[in-house]
C-alpha cells in the first residue's frame, strides 16, 4: 500500500508498505469551508436560536471580540468580523478586537491596519503583566481572584472566538478557552499551565470547569467556535449559545478527528502539519500523546515535523540523568512554558521509544533521549523495521482510541452554571 503523510509547511512522507503491516491510516478530515466571510456573516447576523448582533445589542454598546489562540485563518476571520461590524445597523455600536498576548506580529499589524485610527473600533493586544489593563471581576468557587482583561470586563457583550477541540484533548480549557485563561493575569496563566493539569485528567477537568465558571461570571452567553479542517484550514464556523454549542460541536469533532484503529501498532507515525506557528513544543506534546494511545507498550513513536525551536531549560534537564521518575517529580514543580511538554516527553519515554524527524540539531534530539531521524529515507527504514504501523495525520488535532478502550471526556459543564 502506498502511504503519503504530509507534515510541516509542505513536506510529504511517502513510502510503500505491505498491507498487512498497516493497522490504520488516520487521515479523514472533512471538507474545507468555501467562504470564511459568508460563514462569519451568517454566524453574527443570523445565528441559530439567538438574536443577531444588531438585535442583541443597543446603541453605544461596547461589543468585544475575544480572539482565541491557534485559530486557522484567524486574520480572515477578524477581517470578516470587522466587515459585519461596519454595517449601518451596527454603526452606533463600539467594537473592540482583543488579541492574545502571544499573537504573532503579522496578525497584530494586519488587524491594526484593518482597524485604523478611528475611535469606534479599537484593537488591543492583551498584556497579562499590566495591572492597569486588568480588572477584578470576582472570586471563583475555590476562592481564587478572577482577573480579566479590562476591555472584556467593561464590554456590554463579550463574544469569544475560539478553536473548538475535543473535550479530552491534552490541554483543552473547554468552550470558554478564548476568554480564560487567554485573557487573565500572568500568575493565573502560569498556575493553569502546571504540568500536573496535563498529566491528571481530574485536574484537567477542574481547570476546564474553572474556565467555564469565569465565562459565566463575565456574562458570556454567545460565542463563535471554529472547527479546524487542518492546521491552516477551516471546516466550519459555528455560532450560538456557547454552552449548548459546545456540547453539540463535540459530535462533529469526533467524526473528523477521533480515530479508532482495531488494535495498537508496534510503531505510530504522527505528523505535525502546518507552518512555523504549528511547529511548537506544545504540538509536539499533543502528537506524543496521540502516538502513545496508538502504539503498544514498549512500542515506538515516530514524530514527523519541522520543529526548530530550541528546547527550554526544563526540556534540556531531561538529559541530566536517566531516572524518569525523578524527572517527572521535578518537572511537576516547574512553571516554564514547555514544562507540560517536558512532562509528556518524560512520561512517553517511560513507555515508548521516540524517534524524531525535525529541524533540530541531532545532538539536541539525542540529549533529550530521543532517536534523531536525519531524513525521509531514514524514516522509511524505521517504518520497515517494525512489524506493524499506524499513520496519523495532523497529530496536533487528532485523537486515537483503540477499539475497546475508552477516552475520559465526560465534563459536566452544568455543574458550573450560575
Amino acid at each position: 500500500m502506498q502511504i503519503t503523510l504530509s507534515f510541516g509547511e509542505s513536506q510529504k512522507f511517502e513510502l510503500q508498505l505491505p498491507d498487512d503491516k498497516i493497522v490504520a491510516l488516520c487521515d479523514g478530515a472533512g471538507p474545507t469551508l468555501e467562504s470564511i466571510p459568508t460563514a462569519v456573516e451568517t454566524a453574527l447576523t443570523n445565528p441559530p436560536q439567538f438574536p443577531g448582533l444588531a438585535e442583541a445589542t443597543v446603541p453605544d454598546d461596547l461589543i468585544a471580540f475575544a480572539i482565541g489562540r491557534h485559530i486557522p485563518a484567524v486574520g480572515e476571520i477578524v477581517a470578516a468580523i470587522l466587515e459585519v461590524a461596519s454595517r449601518p445597523e451596527l454603526a452606533d455600536r463600539r467594537i473592540a478586537i482583543v488579541l492574545p498576548h502571544d499573537a504573532g506580529d503579522a496578525l497584530q499589524q494586519g488587524v491594526k491596519q484593518l482597524v485604523g485610527d478611528g475611535e469606534r473600533v479599537v484593537c488591543e493586544v492583551h498584556d497579562p503583566d499590566d495591572r492597569n489593563k486588568l480588572a477584578f471581576i470576582g472570586a471563583s468557587k475555590e476562592n481564587r481572584p478572577i482577573m480579566i482583561n479590562r476591555i472584556l470586563s467593561d464590554a456590554d457583550m463579550v463574544i469569544p472566538v475560539g478553536l473548538a477541540r475535543l473535550d479530552s484533548s491534552l490541554d483543552y480549557f473547554g468552550p470558554y478557552e478564548a476568554v480564560f485563561p487567554t485573557f487573565t493575569d500572568r500568575e493565573t496563566m502560569q498556575r493553569l499551565s502546571a504540568p500536573t493539569f496535563v498529566e491528571q485528567p481530574v485536574l484537567r477537568k477542574r481547570r476546564a470547569g474553572e474556565a467555564t465558571e469565569v465565562g459565566h461570571v463575565l456574562g458570556v452567553l454567545f460565542g463563535l467556535q471554529v472547527e479546524a479542517n487542518g492546521p491552516q484550514t477551516i471546516q466550519a464556523i459555528r455560532a450560538g449559545a456557547i454552552d449548548v454549542l459546545a456540547a453539540q460541536i463535540q459530535d462533529d469533532l469526533a467524526k473528523s478527528w477521533r480515530y479508532q484503529p482495531s488494535k495498537r501498532a508496534a510503531l505510530a507515525i504522527v505528523a505535525i502539519s502546518g507552518g512555523r506557528e504549528q511547529q511548537t513544543w506544545a504540538n509536539f506534546a499533543r502528537a506524543l500523546a496521540v502516538g502513545s494511545a496508538a502504539t503498544d507498550d514498549n512500542g515506538a513513536i515516530l514524530i514527523c515535523c519541522e520543529l526548530a525551536t530550541h528546547p527550554s531549560s526544563t526540556m534540556l534537564q531531561l538529559a541530566e540523568h536517566d531516572d524518569l521518575d525523578e524527572q517527572r517529580r521535578r518537572i511537576r514543580r516547574e512553571r516554564t512554558a514547555d514544562a507540560a511538554a517536558a512532562l509528556q516527553l518524560a512520561t512517553t519515554l517511560d513507555r515508548n521509544k521516540v524517534y524524531l524527524l525535525s529541524a533540530l540539531p541531532e545532538g539536541i534530539v539525542d540529549e533529550l533521549n530521543m532517536a534523531p531521524v536525519a531524513n525521509l529515507d531514514e524514516a522509511r527504514k524505521v517504518c520497515e523495521y517494525y512489524e506493524s504501523c499506524t499513520f496519523i495525520a495532523h497529530g496536533q488535532l487528532a485523537e486515537v482510541a483503540v477499539e475497546g478502550e475508552e477516552i475520559s471526556s465526560d465534563i459536566d459543564w452544568d455543574q458550573y452554571a450560575l
